[in-house]
């Protein structure tokens, strides 16, 4: 059996944070998203193929010194002109799985099978591909009904025959200009007998606020290990991993689970919350982060907090700067994605902050905004808008 894993979209909707980084690569529980599923895998698969198209000259330097072959899809051409680029190396039973979403363990029992699809309980099933099966099996595939045949969605894993590979070759260009898998699953559906896989372990990872959700249910599984510096005077508590060459100075608190990489550098005087992941070389002076993810060389030096807040490479918060993570009405965060509000579903969500932005000091940031790549805040400002990338927030408003 091989895998083929489709990790070639731009991930506009995760924008900022994809500015710098194909989605794949974004860490969730201190690892990439792709890397996650490969370890779910890597024991039944023969072969690990990575479709790859956007930056993917990362995702050729990640799996560098591994057996994992990485196929390019030169124009982005949707999901099923993605799959279709491995076709080449599949002379067996192939899974293929996106490379955007986290699979949990019991996607493992797809390999007991001939054929199969998996898919997932959702509220919102009118969002996704939609299956309709009888006795296990799959009968059909309805791409985000008005009026769903049941609440099994979709979830981009799927156990095919190479005679999937040819039906990838008839699928004809949708209304959205592109060729999607789901027509070459119905068709393949028309064919075969496939199983139903049903899991509740799926963390999709399409917008930014799922991205702290992924990571907060995902830090539930650490076991603590402690091989850093750590002074006699910090506290640790729970499941804290703090790696070797890291560092955690005098009177800091850390509440598990946590993650603090190596070169990282935590206090005198932080206070570092459940939840939160710490990239390598990060500064965190006496300042508070909480459920958040810092990648690497970011900073929060001086007397900040940043909440359920994802931050790309090398941001800057500056002194007294803060990321406001609860609505005074107490409502669900809500964001802008590609010019669309939408709801987080989220009591707390912070701020999205993509890579090489800069905070000034004072600063405040309301629930659920986006600074974009390289762009930059001034001093004692309230946040109410996005920030585009490369813009900057001044005098209440982007110039």
């Amino acid at each position: 059996m091989k895998a083929v894993i489709l990790a070639a979209g731009e991930g506009t909707r995760m924008r900022p944070l994809t500015e710098d980084t194909p989605k794949p690569l974004l860490p969730v529980a201190g690892k990439p998203i792709i890397q996650h599923n490969i370890n779910l895998i890597k024991d039944f698969v023969d072969e690990i193929i990575v479709v790859a198209g956007y930056e993917i000259g990362q995702i050729e330097d990640f799996f560098e010194n591994t057996p994992v072959k990485i196929v390019e899809q030169r124009e982005a051409q949707g999901t099923a002109h993605a799959a279709l680029q491995a076709r080449e190396y599949i002379d067996d039973r192939t899974l293929i799985m996106n490379g955007d979403d986290i699979y949990g363990s019991s996607i493992r029992q797809i390999k007991e099978h001939d054929t199969a699809f998996a898919a997932a309980r959702s509220k919102n099933p009118e969002n996704f591909g939609v299956l309709e099966t009888i006795d296990g099996e799959v009968k059909s595939i309805v791409e985000k009904p008005d009026e769903p045949p049941s609440n099994l969605v979709n979830i981009g894993c799927y156990l095919v025959k190479p005679r999937f590979f040819e039906l990838l070759e008839n699928v004809e260009v949708s209304q959205r200009g592109e060729y999607e898998i789901t027509d070459a699953l119905s068709m393949y559906i028309a064919e075969e007998d496939v199983k139903l896989i049903e899991t509740e372990e799926w963390l999709p990872c399409s917008y930014p606020w799922q991205m702290i959700e992924a990571n907060q249910k995902l830090m539930q599984n650490l076991n603590h290990r402690v091989e850093g510096e750590v002074h006699e005077t910090a506290v640790v508590k729970g499941d804290v991993v703090i790696e070797k060459g890291a560092t955690v100075k005098e009177h800091s608190v850390i509440e598990g689970p946590a993650i603090i990489r190596s070169g990282a550098e935590v206090g005198p005087d932080a206070y570092i919350r459940g939840g939160t992941v710490l990239h390598s070389n990060v500064e965190v002076g006496k300042a508070e982060i909480k459920n958040s993810v810092l990648r690497e060389e970011s900073a929060v030096p001086h007397f900040s907090y940043v909440g359920d807040s994802y931050l790309g490479k090398n941001v800057n918060i500056g002194a007294g700067a803060k990321t406001a993570n609860l609505r005074n009405d107490d409502a669900t965060v809500r964001m802008a994605v590609k010019g669309e509000l939408m709801d987080t579903g989220l009591r707390k969500m912070g701020a999205v902050i993509g890579s090489e932005a800069k905070i000034g000091v004072n600063t405040s940031i309301k629930p659920g905004r986006k600074i974009g790549f390289d762009a930059s805040v001034d001093s004692a400002e309230k946040v109410g808008k996005n920030v585009p990338s490369g813009r900057t927030w001044k005098d209440g408003d982007i110039v």
